[in-house]
């Protein structure tokens, strides 16, 4: 960040944080159910979470990430097996076998005995699954990459957020066009050919 005075300097962390905290609103009014709030619902002041930090140009793909992981949490459900009914599940592979050999030998009446009781082992058997809830840690910008820090969720929702931290690699996080991760001294970032050339950058591949 280039400045020439303490004040400078001041004015564009201050305009900078604004802009982050403008962007987090709006994830928290577009998926609220993301996020910890207060005891008036509101978003938690800064003090009490972790810093976010959202680089201009990878917006959109936090969003779109939001977007998915919330649209996976409310329109996602099914039937599990229920892992507290081993006996049953002995029972049931059993009768899986038992019911195949009926099926041969007798006529359509006893076809309907075997399916009421197979209706009954899978009543038994079977549990309704939903995914976890979710809720946002953090998100930030390290080393050039997003990272995306939640807590619950399961294995789909974090292939979500490896996905959208593989584009954020792939985007330049200050115009969200095409970018490489490129160095300067100690600094990493993900640009475009032009952003790199402008700050100074040097793209990692090519060192």
């Amino acid at each position: 960040m280039n400045a020439k005075t303490v004040k400078e300097l001041k004015e564009k962390i201050e305009a900078e944080a604004k802009e982050d905290f403008d962007f987090e609103q709006h994830l928290f009014k577009k998926y609220p159910s993301l996020f910890y709030t207060g005891e008036d619902g509101e978003l938690l002041p800064q003090f009490q979470r972790c810093w976010n930090n959202c680089p201009k140009g990878w917006e959109l793909i936090v969003d779109h990430l939001c977007g998915s992981i919330v649209n996976y949490i409310e329109n996602t459900s099914g039937s599990v097996i229920n892992p507290n009914k081993k006996i049953m599940r002995f029972l049931n592979k059993h009768w899986c076998v038992i019911r195949q050999k009926i099926h041969k030998k007798f006529s359509i009446k006893f076809r309907r005995v075997t399916s009421k009781i197979s209706y009954f082992f899978s009543k038994e058997l079977y549990i309704h699954w939903e995914p976890p809830t979710v809720k946002v840690a953090q998100y930030k910008e390290k080393y050039g990459g997003l990272r995306f820090y939640i807590d619950g969720g399961d294995e789909n929702v974090k292939g979500m957020i490896r996905f959208a931290e593989y584009l954020c690699g792939k985007t330049c996080q200050d115009t969200g066009e095409a970018g490489d991760l490129c160095k300067k001294g100690s600094w990493y970032a993900t640009l475009s050919p032009a952003k790199e050339q402008q700050l100074g950058f040097s793209t990692i591949k090519e060192q």
